[in-house]
């Protein structure tokens, strides 16, 4: 089994190190400290599992399985994050991922987290399963009933990325940003950027 850890932490990575070791028939595993390396790596090497930081410097986690997905790369994903389990985790498991575990999780639960992606099976915690039953319902954040390319616009725009930069990482027109910005505020019942950012860090989605 060939696996590749991708976090900008030298600690985090050890300690990951020291999980993935532990897995059966391990062969390789190589390491990656920023978007931009594990894209370069993935596209080089075929790997078993990858776990998966979602915010490195660079290309972002959520960009990182986006590519993965349009451009075929067939590899288990176990995500690990500082980020709350209801922010990403639907959003990951959308574009591939197979377990989403919170980094300050106990150690044996991040450990069976990655045996069990590992072994082809998926992982959400108990918490978080009954918080993605009610994702999209009445009650759910306004951010969980956009779209994943709305969530991924709605972001980079909470960011204060502008439209046409938007629009060149996408690979799509100004207007179908602009098109999309009007999606989001509607759903989530704004009108400024400014309330996007506002709202993004309060819910920790950008930092």
């Amino acid at each position: 089994m060939k696996v590749l850890i991708a976090d900008d932490h030298a600690l985090m990575r050890e300690g990951i190190k020291s999980i993935t070791k532990t897995l059966p028939s391990v062969s390789v595993i190589d390491e990656a400290i920023n978007g931009t390396q594990t894209l370069s790596k993935l596209k080089k090497n075929d790997y078993d599992l990858l776990i998966l930081d979602l915010s490195m410097p660079g290309i972002n986690g959520l960009n990182i399985l986006q590519n993965m997905k349009d451009k075929g790369i067939r590899c288990r994903t176990a995500v690990l994050s500082f980020h709350p389990e209801e922010h990403y985790a639907n959003r990951a498991f959308e574009l591939g991922a197979s377990g989403y575990i919170v980094k300050n999780a106990p150690y044996e639960e991040i450990k069976k987290a990655i045996h069990k992606v590992a072994g082809g099976g998926r992982y959400v915690s108990p918490e978080l399963a009954e918080r993605l039953a009610f994702a999209g319902t009445p009650d759910s954040l306004p951010h969980e009933r956009l779209s994943g390319r709305e969530f991924r616009v709605m972001l980079l725009l909470a960011g204060g990325t502008n439209i046409s930069d938007i629009a060149r990482e996408l690979f799509v027109s100004d207007k179908t940003v602009s098109t999309y910005r009007s999606r989001i505020m509607k759903k989530m019942e704004m009108k400024t950027n400014a309330e996007l950012t506002m709202y993004a860090m309060k819910n920790y989605l950008i930092e």
